[in-house]
């Protein structure tokens, strides 16, 4: 897929969508975990049938089931307005990447999380978990596993229900104030266009304001506006300096003619035109301004519009000092087109729009592009995430996400409801006492890292989940209360990825545990065949074999090898994803025939030639690698051992004889055919293997 077929009006979403084969929807989807869907088919129809809820589910496996983005993150809503996703509850409207409205079916609440910051080239910047999918070019692509090279999706002209209440006026003359406005002590607009200045007049007598003008300078005016500030605490615009200006609330929810007037009236203060050369077309339309989060919001009403602007840092220097500010820019012929044709400036920047007359040679999009600037470690940040209805999808910060869980399965299989949260979130009984009791009947409660769960809320579970019951303590001390509660029949599925942490009274209260297991290849290539037909990429069963081979057991890893292979086949080969293709295009990537990337073979290397095989400390090892400890224990270690390359024992990690073999040595023996590991006390040199 190239950046063109991202904004393509013609590319269908379920062709584009590659990570429909690895997200199922119901129980039938699934292409692998055979023995855990057979289970689970059982439980559940078995469940229907007698009419009641299916006994408490565990799901037990890998790392990587919460997808959470910081709770920071503006999620765009039906009515045009943005809410912190941390505010979001279910029942909400939020737009999806087809710019249509959908439900939000549940809310994950995720706890502080190990995050990453993701900077795009337009100025956009989000914040959230590694595993969280993003839309871009090469279909769902983890955050973790973004690059510079990757180029992100913003919706155009998403389908917005304005249900606001007030005149177009209001927009024009809150883009004004916004702009060259005062709204501190006494309301004044400052301006030297006489043709700003007269629709500022005029806008104010349309809504009933009593102004009078005078001289500010030998070049400009100042109107002062009487009666103005009821209105104005009411919108948040009082009292508001430069630095603190921000678009709004209610500009949000208005029409797209509204939001052109706001658009209109804001440029005509703190907006430019000019052109780069002789072309007359090549024009560059920028805003000007202190408040980085005014321009954000501006930028996010442009895209409402169908257009795409690039924000940036301006550094200069205010009477001798440095001085930051910041430039949101139009660049693109296409979209200044659109700008002229659905904001249109007024005054002599509107004059110069309409005199170099800016033409279109595109048609309209549904997608724009977004390309990866930049990405860092955030630190640790709330996270939390949706479960929206329809194709799963909805954005933050301007940018298109993914989201889906088994639990989300379990409760469509059975038409029920489903709330959900995770472990570290519930700190106290009460939490979990308020969730319960807010239940009904037959509904699916979804606990992610149930393992982190308090040890007070733990105990109120069990008769939860027992008895559909449960105490509540009022008061303290002799005077204490228990006050039962029952609560409704439901269904309660956790979630954990360390199975040994949970209790043993936890465990046992499950009818049902379920270990998800690594896929095995076969699943893998019956995964890449049909990722490959939706990404519309030619395979051979010989090259879905070797990319499956490599691929760890982990469809994530076999998707994002299978874009690799991709970009080798259609650079430097016919096109077609065959074996050749496969194996020269994972060496170029370093990609061994077992999956082992460089950080693996570094690990079993220095283990081997180092410290002859081993026993060899944790962080010895690290630092003879020169990574963190829990980078190699997290990291490298379980597939290493799962491999049957490195051993863990009580004196440290060991190589195998197969890890001896994968690097094409020969391990020592004792004579008697067993290896011979080395001593970490022994003098001398290295024994050669």
């Amino acid at each position: 897929m190239s950046s063109e077929d991202l904004v393509s009006p013609f590319a269908g979403d379920e062709e584009l969508d590659a990570e429909a084969s690895v997200r199922p929807r119901r129980l039938v989807d699934f292409i692998a975990q055979h023995r855990v869907r057979d289970q689970l088919e059982l439980l559940l129809k078995g469940a229907m049938g007698r009419g009641t809820p299916p006994d408490h589910i565990l799901l037990s496996g890998p790392p990587g089931l919460g997808k959470p983005v910081s709770v920071d993150a503006l999620v765009l809503l039906a009515d045009g307005s943005r809410r912190r996703l941390g505010d979001i509850k279910v029942g909400d409207l939020v737009i999806t990447r087809t710019g249509e409205p959908a439900e939000v079916l549940a809310v994950h609440e995720q706890g502080e999380l190990d995050s990453v910051r993701i900077r795009t080239t337009t100025g956009r910047e989000v914040v959230a978990a590694p595993d969280h999918p993003f839309w871009t070019t090469e279909g769902w692509v983890k955050a973790g596993d973004l690059t510079p090279n990757d180029v992100l999706a913003n919706v155009l002209n998403p389908r917005i229900a304005a249900d606001g209440t007030e005149q177009t006026d209001e927009f024009k003359l809150a883009g004004y104030l916004v702009g060259d406005g005062c709204t501190s002590n006494q309301v004044t607009f400052t301006g030297g266009d006489d043709a700003v200045l007269d629709d500022v007049r005029a806008t104010c007598d349309r809504l009933g304001y009593s102004h009078n003008t005078r001289p500010n300078s030998a070049r400009s005016s100042l109107i002062r506006i009487s009666g103005l500030k009821p209105w104005l605490r009411e919108t948040g615009l009082l009292d508001k300096t430069a630095w603190m200006k921000r678009v709004p609330e209610f500009v949000y929810k208005g029409d797209d003619w509204q939001v052109s007037a706001f658009l209109a009236a804001y440029f005509a203060c703190d907006g430019t035109v000019s052109r780069r050369g002789r072309d007359r077309y090549d024009l560059v339309i920028e805003f000007y301004s202190v408040s980085r989060g005014l321009l954000e919001d501006v930028q996010h009403l442009l895209l409402r519009l169908g257009i795409q602007s690039r924000l940036k840092l301006k550094m200069g220097r205010d009477q001798g000092h440095p001085h930051e500010s910041w430039r949101l820019s139009i660049t693109s012929q296409d979209d200044g087109a659109r700008f002229a044709e659905r904001v249109t400036p007024i005054g002599q920047q509107g004059e110069r729009m309409r005199e170099w007359a800016p033409r279109r040679d595109r048609f309209d999009e549904r997608l724009a592009a977004d390309r990866v600037a930049s990405m860092e470690p955030a630190g640790l940040h709330e996270c939390r995430c949706l479960t929206v209805a329809g194709d799963h999808t909805f954005t933050v910060n301007d940018l298109v996400v993914h989201n889906t869980t088994l639990a989300n399965i379990v409760a469509a299989e059975l038409g029920s409801g489903i709330r959900t949260t995770s472990g570290p979130v519930i700190e106290r009984s009460g939490d979990l006492a308020a969730i319960l009791t807010s239940l009904a009947e037959g509904d699916v409660l979804f606990i992610d890292e149930i393992h982190r769960i308090a040890k007070p809320a733990e105990e109120l579970l069990y008769s939860a989940m027992e008895d559909f019951r449960v105490d509540v303590i009022v008061g303290k001390g002799p005077g204490a209360t228990a006050i039962p509660l029952d609560v409704e029949p439901f269904t309660l599925v956790g979630a954990t990825t360390r199975a040994g942490l949970l209790s043993g009274p936890m465990r046992d209260r499950f009818g049902f545990v379920a270990h998800l297991d690594f896929y095995s290849t076969e699943d893998l290539d019956a995964l890449l065949h049909r990722s490959a037909r939706i990404l519309g990429v030619p395979i051979t069963p010989e090259g879905a074999a070797e990319i499956a081979g490599r691929s760890r057991g982990t469809p994530r890893i076999a998707n994002r090898l299978l874009r690799r292979v991709r970009d080798y086949a259609e650079v430097r080969a016919d096109g077609v994803v065959s074996e050749e293709t496969a194996k020269a295009a994972l060496t170029v990537y370093d990609v061994d025939q077992l999956g082992l990337d460089r950080l693996d073979r570094a690990v079993l290397r220095a283990l081997i030639e180092s410290f002859r095989g081993g026993p060899v400390g944790l962080s010895t090892l690290a630092v003879a690698v020169g990574e963190q400890s829990d980078t190699v224990e997290e990291m490298c270690e379980p597939f290493l051992v799962r491999a049957g390359l490195l051993a863990r024992t009580s004196r440290g990690r060991v190589a195998t004889e197969a890890g001896w073999r994968h690097l094409g040595r020969t391990p020592p023996t004792d004579g008697r055919g067993g290896v011979v590991q080395g001593d970490l006390f022994a003098r001398g040199s290295e024994t050669s293997p």
